[in-house]
């Protein structure tokens, strides 16, 4: 009984030996896998590479030097390692010559700058020197720069920057680091926003000077169609701008983030313009952008930290500077309400103003179109058909989604027109100043990209249209009366201009000042 007793004790002891054994053999091999996850082991020797940067931030069309100290274990003087060196991206960043690097661990190697002593134990010695390449820039962004050690090169297809880590077998990444390419601020450059400003806050201040505040405010006594516009340009073209920017796979988010920013900023003036051409209601017009503009202080803001914190991916975490939005709103919303107040304390400055504006806005619109082009070619550079597909999309669901909401509720067709211009339009100048001012480089240059894409997509529809319907009043012999200003006596009833109703003289005013932009 005894005997049983002491055979069962050794077996359980045994067996508590067996097992401690395979658990320890478990944790080393972890220990193992999770150390050869870092530093890579292939054969028992260990290869690290070490930067003095952890990132890369390059200017456009300059070549960066980069600097790469290497630590490596031999155990045979024969031994090279072959290093491929690669971009993500090769229209951001490419290496400009050969790719492939050679680490031997031949103490003649002139790269090797230290070679320690031969362990007796494991016939190991450690290697450490360093090597530099060149790494050429095009356009701005950024990209990803890998260093991928291959153990059979000629597997790999030897073209500048291939990419073989998930097609060529025993392929592994050691190091990777961020390419950020920069545009480098010029005189050029601050000379063209100081235009923008000035063609944004002259033509905001002409605005402000052209509103009559008594038909703004007739207008918000019957506040249905001006809720209906403000529901639009305020809740849906967030919405469908947001949509389309997450729909559409940019290749950079800031891309999208300039979508988004189109998307929630206030009418543009151009829009009274097409309403009064085609038209439309142009006290509703007015309104609405009036309101839009106003509201924009608050809105864009709100709509910014709610949706645009969600524009991130693996090489980009764009954090939105409120502070700057709000000085930039600032600048280009205040001239509204100066521009307001002159027209009612100072009516004869508010026409000195008009006169001196309309040249100079002009002038600064053709400086822009020719001047501001050379100077963001970069932008055009960066242009896609993806970035085109966007500009369309955001403008025209604007006009098909506020022309439907205005026709289910059951508006006069001249305020479903207004309506619908009101919400595809908006002032695109706001976005680029904004997030052109307002985010660090590159991604407020990327982020240009989209303000630019819509601002060109934007009044091509409504242009077509305009055309068209000027050419059939004129076969249908149809033309624009000319409007009446206030000096001539006009009996105080009801005036029909061009389809419309205008119920006094000051909406007569009104539409005079909107025909004349």
């Amino acid at each position: 009984m005894l005997d049983k007793g002491i055979y069962g004790c050794r077996r359980r002891i045994i067996l508590i030996l067996l097992f401690s054994q395979m658990v320890l053999t478990v944790c080393e091999n972890d220990t193992i896998t999770q150390y050869g996850e870092n530093h890579l082991q292939t054969n028992h020797t260990l290869i690290n590479l070490n930067v003095n940067y952890p990132q890369i931030m390059a200017q456009m069309y300059n070549d960066f030097i980069v600097d790469v100290n290497y630590t490596i274990k031999c155990t045979d003087e024969d031994t090279v390692y072959s290093l491929l060196v690669v971009t993500e991206d090769i229209s951001v960043a490419f290496i400009r010559d050969k790719n492939i690097i050679s680490i031997p661990c031949s103490p003649n190697n002139t790269n090797n700058v230290f070679i320690s002593d031969v362990d007796p134990e494991t016939g190991e010695f450690e290697v450490m020197g360093n090597f530099s390449f060149a790494l050429g820039t095009d356009l701005l962004g950024r990209t990803w720069l890998d260093f991928i050690l291959v153990e059979n090169i000629s597997e790999v297809v030897l073209a500048n920057n291939t990419h073989p880590q998930e097609t060529v077998p025993g392929s592994s990444r050691l190091l990777r680091l961020l390419v950020i390419v920069i545009r480098p601020m010029r005189n050029l450059d601050i000379g063209f926003r100081v235009i923008v400003y000035i063609v944004v806050i002259s033509s905001t201040i002409g605005m402000g000077c052209k509103t009559e505040l008594d038909v703004v405010i007739s207008v918000l006594k019957k506040p249905i169609a001006p809720a209906i516009g403000f529901f639009c340009q305020y809740v849906c073209m967030p919405l469908i701008a947001f949509g389309i920017a997450k729909l559409i796979k940019f290749d950079n988010p800031a891309v999208g983030l300039g979508i988004f920013a189109c998307g929630i900023c206030p009418g543009g003036g151009i829009s009274n313009l097409y309403c009064y051409i085609l038209n439309g209601d142009v006290s509703l017009s007015v309104t609405m952008t009036t309101l839009s503009t106003v509201a924009a202080l608050g809105l864009i803001p709100f709509w910014m930290f709610t949706l645009g914190s969600q524009f991130d991916d693996d090489k980009t975490q764009i954090n939105i500077p409120y502070l700057n939005i709000m000085t930039t709103l600032l600048l280009v919303i205040v001239p509204l309400f100066v521009g307001m107040v002159i027209k009612v304390k100072c009516l004869k400055v508010s026409k000195v103003i008009l006169k001196i504006i309309k040249p100079v806005t002009f002038l600064a619109i053709i400086i822009l179109l020719s001047f501001g082009i050379y100077v963001n070619m970069f932008i055009f550079r960066l242009f896609s058909p993806i970035h085109i597909l966007a500009g369309c999309m955001l403008p025209y669901f604007g006009y098909i989604i506020g022309g439907i909401i205005a026709l289910v509720c059951r508006q006069p067709w001249d305020r479903v027109k207004t309506i619908a211009i009101e919400t595809g339009i908006q002032n695109v100048g706001v976005a680029f100043l904004m997030l052109m001012t307002s985010l660090p480089p590159p991604d407020g240059d990327l982020a240009a990209v989209g303000p630019a894409a819509s601002g060109i997509m934007t009044p091509l529809p409504l242009f077509l249209i305009s055309i068209i319907y000027v050419i059939y009043n004129k076969c249908r012999g149809v033309t624009y009366k000319p409007v009446p200003t206030k000096e001539k006596n006009i009996p105080k009833q009801n005036t029909e201009i061009n389809g419309n109703n205008l119920k006094n003289d000051k909406e007569i005013i009104l539409r005079e000042n909107v025909s004349t932009v």
